[in-house]
């Protein structure tokens, strides 16, 4: 039985991305800013891997969830796998939206770049938008983007280059897929969630990779009905 469900955003976003899922969540939910975003200001240059799970298990705390769901989206999918993996006990569920969970030895950088990323003051600073919108608004609308863009801030290079201590086991996992996702397109999708096991319930929604804007109650019928078996 889960107490709740915390929600882990992506790179370069901030909680204010689940504004539009969280009241339809049937548990009681929050949307955590990681390190360096909105409520938790931090040096980007300095934020680790370690503080996004400390964020995560404090935002918990503060909730009053003992035991609860996590969410993560985007780049949130490794901080949530790391999380799980270091704190099973605690984690009722997971499920991974478009994200990201480099396999062993690989970093986000090395998986999308081939390389870790290199940037001069340790920050990865705000696409412009004729670069961003492609990747994050594809399905969006001009109000939708508007709304959203507000939400889009720097993030922290270290993030991007972390390594996995390893991934969670006998955990329920799904894994969502988007079938017009630009970052995480469908085949490097099949291979996030492979990287998590064999035993990964994967799903798809026909939407772009932010479905939390586009489409929430897809999106939260499939979270409601995991946690409910959870």
């Amino acid at each position: 039985m889960a107490d709740g469900i915390v929600l882990v955003h992506g790179g370069m976003h901030s909680a204010h991305c689940w504004q539009h899922l969280l009241p339809l969540l049937d548990l009681p939910a929050v949307a955590v800013d990681l390190p360096g975003r909105g409520s938790r200001p931090a040096d980007l240059a300095t934020v680790t891997l370690d503080d996004c799970v400390a964020a995560v298990l404090d935002e918990a705390a503060t909730a009053g969830f003992e035991r609860f769901g996590l969410v993560g989206h985007s780049m949130g999918g490794i901080t949530i796998t790391e999380t799980a993996f270091r704190h099973p006990d605690r984690i009722a569920a997971l499920v991974y939206v478009g994200a990201l969970v480099p396999g062993p030895g690989q970093s986000a950088g090395t998986l999308m770049l081939g390389e870790d990323m290199e940037t001069p003051d340790g920050t990865m600073p705000v696409l412009d938008e004729s670069i961003g919108r492609p990747l994050f608004g594809n399905d969006l609308t001009d109000e939708q983007w508007a709304d959203h863009v507000e939400g889009i801030v720097p993030d922290a290079t270290n993030i991007f280059n972390a390594r996995l201590t390893g991934y969670p086991k006998g955990i329920p996992i799904t894994y969502v897929g988007m079938d017009r996702d630009q970052p995480v397109p469908p085949p490097l999708a099949a291979q996030m969630a492979a990287n998590l096991g064999d035993d990964v319930d994967v799903r798809t929604i026909d939407a772009g990779h932010t479905v939390m804007v586009s489409k929430p109650r897809e999106l939260a019928a499939i979270v409601n009905e995991v946690m409910a078996k959870a």
